[in-house]
């Protein structure tokens, strides 16, 4: 019997722990992982480094065409170098929530990258509106937390990965709600969840238990796909 690829979909708001989440669910399953998120954010990298102000569809592609990423885990590689930083900040997101505007792109990047990545592999894909790459995944979660909350998150990860003190809460609170408005009421494959989706509110939560939530609901699923998962660095 030809094995069946399980594809696990995980759908939420900017800083809503959902990269995290869905690679830990990933390694336990020993399954592949993809952040949509920082593929997008990748090739806006891409435009920005080339100095590309309009986004006009030829011009954008023929820079997008030149370069080649690696994807692996959270890390995004570029000649060699792990760009994940630099491709991390609130105002690259933004640009890039202003460029998933445009169908071409998203076509572009979904045709050439994405769904080449996925293609014949067990995987979780994490992002913001994936329903036109994977319409019908086997399970679909939608991950959500408050705006402060994902604020205050996005503040730790400022300071404590990228060494940026001098970023305000109420700075990455706007700039998260703009973000927000742009990819909740954009045409093409907005960010909301449907009636099959499995929505996990983890405002007030830790990671490991938003993890062990959705292991529970993929296990309930797919028993074959049961595991004994224990928190990382730890015996539990």
């Amino acid at each position: 019997m030809e094995r069946k690829n399980y594809i696990i979909t995980v759908n939420g708001p900017g800083s809503s722990g959902k990269s995290s989440a869905s690679l830990e669910v990933a390694k336990s399953l020993n399954f592949a992982f993809l952040s949509t998120g920082n593929v997008y954010r990748s090739f806006a990298w891409a435009l920005q480094k080339n100095g590309i102000q309009k986004y006009t569809k030829d011009a954008c592609i023929a820079v997008m065409e030149k370069y080649n990423f690696e994807y692996v885990g959270k890390a995004v590689y570029y000649n060699g170098k792990d760009i994940a930083n630099d491709i991390g900040y609130e105002e690259l997101a933004l640009k890039t929530a202003n460029l998933a505007q445009k169908s071409w792109y998203r076509e572009w990047v979904n045709q050439n990258v994405i769904l080449p990545f996925i293609k014949n592999k067990s995987i979780v894909i994490e992002g913001r509106g994936l329903t036109e790459i994977v319409p019908q995944p086997d399970v679909d979660f939608f991950l959500k937390s408050t705006i402060f909350a994902r604020a205050n998150r996005r503040l730790r990860q400022y300071k404590k990965r990228y060494g940026v003190h001098n970023v305000t809460l109420d700075a990455i609170y706007k700039q998260i709600q703009k973000r927000d408005d742009l990819d909740t009421n954009r045409k093409l494959a907005p960010l909301k969840p449907n009636d099959a989706t499995k929505v996990i509110n983890n405002s007030k939560i830790k990671r490991i238990d938003t993890v062990r939530r959705m292991l529970r609901v993929i296990h309930k699923r797919f028993p074959e796909l049961r595991v004994d998962w224990k928190v990382p660095g730890t015996t539990k």
